[in-house]
């Protein structure tokens, strides 16, 4: 062991920010605030009296809150597989014990013992009452951009809010978003770090400041220390020579109802399980995916079309549909009546893309109306998959409204992962699907929830003739490995319009927003308290799941859903490559006789890596096909992408994850469990729908030799 990483072993935090410190050098807040109160955090020690007392050292409080302690624990798990990561130790090869550092091995023991309860697969529910609580202890690193652009809105006034909340560390980066260098100065009510070129300086409160950001791909980065909350900047370039003003606001501090939305947690009333039927059990219990309470779910609109899809997105934005015609012109740019659009506090989009195209120009154009209103916006898509012009389009867009935000997803493995690990950086995505827009009328908000992305191939059969806009994608290839790559999808989202449920989604989503910036980690929603015998009056759970932070609890979920089938299970999915866990609930189901239907498409020619993923689902038919009703969705030239799968006819699954194995372990998803047989009822058409578009698989299939030989390594299997 090198003597950096004896040091680094020696002084671990459970903080998660040091997950990424160990990993490599990054310079945060603490660095040059070290007297800043979340900077002193003991080394975690085997002499430690108990996990109450870390739970006290590391937020600072009583260690009282049970909900501290639930998340100390995931901290802690998510400690120790970093800390085998940078060691070899444990899955990756080594014994820990043969580790000759007694810092390193008190450390271990300590965080093993707090993550102990993470080895089940449900969490016990606590004694308290249900409700709400807010949690504000400060465990993460903040990493913002600012993205800074001469010629947008050259001499308009802008604001840039920045959140430290729950942050033991604040980063902005000043990132530059177009051709031209800009010069920033001015003055800061707070102490604040500034990083340029490798080198750093700290500005003393109220001390004038200034420096210039070049063209090109640069970044600038500044760190406020805890009490700064205004920074009074001044913006000058060729183009605007006498400058003009940005404001950057800590934004816990100027917004106070947004922050209480983002800290928001839950207190789940879970009733006893004894006397409960198998799949209540299962829906009721707490466990360490995120997610909420039990929810009313009212009279979701169920959006099967295409255009019904998308128009839902445009009528919680603009508060009117678009008409046929203009999806029959394709034009981007037609006129827009905003005199019925809702008065928006804020607007959430959370896709895998976000493209630059006739649907990706209709919603900024709508989004951008909203920002000139002064609403927040918050944007997360995934950053491997974004081509120039999708990039160009959104960072011009942040760059002419601070307030709208951008978080481009990109996992980076810690240095010396594994080599799956080190190629999983170009394959883990965001894949997190919803829409939320909470506004001034609480009637008027609204979240959509399901597969479909930002992108043309949901929306037209056909790739549109956007020649004549050249800052816009025309897309050309239907197959392959592209992100040039045009296919037309069939998909399913949910609208929901109970404000209170929308408000809870919104926050919801919140922790995702507010994760620690250097490992990915966000904290849980909820915790469970027990209720008796009293059944909670809610039929909706929303879930969020990180798979490679919380222990593959989605996959531990659907086991246990399909291990509590009684009669049938039927699923709408494209992706049938099952986790081996998955593949054993499938085998006990059928070996119980349950009966399994899919609907499915077997041939995906027309995906990224079409002919690959086939092989893979022949794979599956071939395993199955004798056992389970697979058929295959025919419509020409679509695309199967939606994921439904229902239960038992009581309860129904709508959302963003596949039956693949980058769902369970690589990708972020999300979606809306629904214990309710008058909601089946209502599904019920939908799948027949799907049904009468399909047509039985032969189960005799070809698979070609190289990808049989591929598929028999078991991390090849593992990556897709």
């Amino acid at each position: 062991m090198s003597k950096r990483n004896t040091g680094c072993l020696a002084l671990l935090w459970l903080a998660v920010a040091v997950l990424a410190g160990c990993a490599g050098p990054h310079r945060g807040t603490c660095d040059f605030f070290p007297g800043e109160n979340t900077c002193t955090r003991p080394s975690l020690s085997a002499k430690a009296p108990g996990p109450d007392i870390a739970a006290a050292q590391y937020f600072g409080t009583s260690g009282e809150s049970d909900y501290e302690k639930q998340f100390l624990a995931l901290l802690a798990h998510n400690e120790i597989g970093a800390m085998d990561r940078a060691n070899g130790t444990g899955p990756f090869g080594h014994d820990r014990h043969d580790i000759a550092n007694s810092d390193f091995q008190a450390t271990y023991r300590t965080l093993e013992r707090l993550a102990k309860s993470v080895a089940a697969t449900q969490v016990p529910p606590t004694d308290g009452k249900p409700g709400e609580g807010h949690f504000t202890a400060r465990w993460r690193v903040s990493r913002q951009t600012l993205y800074v652009d001469a010629a947008a809105r050259p001499s308009e006034a802008k604001i840039f809010t920045f959140s430290g909340l729950q942050a033991r560390s604040v980063e902005i980066v000043l990132r530059q978003a177009g051709s031209q260098a800009v010069d920033i100065g001015g003055t800061c009510d707070g102490a604040l770090a500034i990083r340029a070129g490798g080198r750093s300086r700290t500005m003393a409160k109220g001390s004038a400041f200034s420096f210039r950001l070049p063209a090109g791909d640069t970044s600038i980065s500044l760190f406020p220390d805890e009490t700064l909350n205004r920074c009074d900047l001044n913006i000058r370039s060729s183009l605007a020579p006498a400058g003009a003003p940005l404001t950057i606001l800590r934004e816990e501090t100027a917004d106070p109802a947004l922050a209480a939305l983002d800290s928001l947690y839950e207190r789940c009333p879970e009733p006893d399980p004894a006397g409960l039927e198998g799949l209540d059990r299962v829906f009721y219990a707490s466990r360490w995916l995120s997610q909420t309470c039990a929810m009313p779910l009212r009279q979701p609109r169920l959006l099967r079309k295409s255009r019904d899809g998308f128009n839902a997105k445009v009528e919680a934005l603009l508060g009117a549909t678009l008409p046929d015609s203009a999806f029959d012109k394709g034009d981007p740019e037609l006129p827009l009546d905003f005199s019925h659009a809702p008065k928006l506090k804020l607007i959430y989009l959370s896709s895998l893309e976000f493209k630059a195209d006739f649907s990706g120009r209709i919603i900024e154009r709508l989004i951008r109306h909203h920002a000139a209103l002064g609403t927040k916006v918050r944007i997360m898509v995934t950053d491997v998959l974004e081509r120039e012009k999708d990039d160009a389009m959104l960072h011009r867009l942040a760059a002419e409204f601070p307030d709208v935000e951008l978080q481009e997803y990109r996992w980076q493995a810690d240095r010396g992962a594994p080599i799956d690990e080190q190629l999983s950086q170009l394959h883990k995505t965001h894949h997190v699907k919803m829409l939320a827009t909470l506004a001034e009328d609480p009637g008027r908000s609204r979240v959509i929830i399901g597969g479909r992305n930002i992108h043309d191939g949901f929306l037209f059969h056909k790739p549109v003739d956007l020649s004549r806009y050249p800052d816009l994608q025309q897309y050309g290839r239907t197959d392959g490995f592209s992100l040039n790559y045009y296919s037309n999808w069939s998909d399913f989202d949910i609208e929901i319009a109970d404000p209170a449920t929308v408000e809870t989604l919104a926050a919801h989503l919140s922790t995702l927003w507010l994760l620690d910036a250097d490992t990915n980690i966000s904290r849980p929603f909820s915790i469970s308290v027990r209720s008796g015998n009293r059944l909670p009056s809610g039929v909706a759970r929303h879930f969020i799941s990180v798979p490679y932070e919380d222990g593959h609890a989605l996959e531990n979920y659907f086991v246990e859903l399909i291990d509590t089938a009684k009669h049938h299970i039927q699923i709408v999915n494209p992706y049938l490559n099952l986790t081996p866990k998955l593949a054993q609930a499938f085998d006990r189901a059928l070996g119980r006789g349950v009966k399994i239907d899919i609907v499915g498409r077997i041939d995906l020619k027309g995906d990224i890596g079409g002919k690959f993923l086939t092989a893979l689902n022949k794979l599956f038919v071939e395993k199955y096909g004798d056992r389970i009703d697979i058929r295959e969705f025919k419509a020409p030239d679509v695309v199967l992408h939606s994921k439904i799968m229902m239960i038992d006819e009581r309860l129904v699954t709508i959302s963003s994850v596949n039956l693949n194995n980058r769902s369970f372990f690589h990708d972020s998803e999300n979606g809306m469990m629904v214990l309710d047989p008058a909601f089946y009822h209502r599904m019920k058409p939908i799948y027949d729908d799907y049904l009468a578009h399909s047509n039985p698989v032969s189960t005799r299939v070809t698979i070609p030799w190289a990808y049989r030989l591929l598929f028999s390594e078991g991390w090849v299997k593992q990556a897709f």
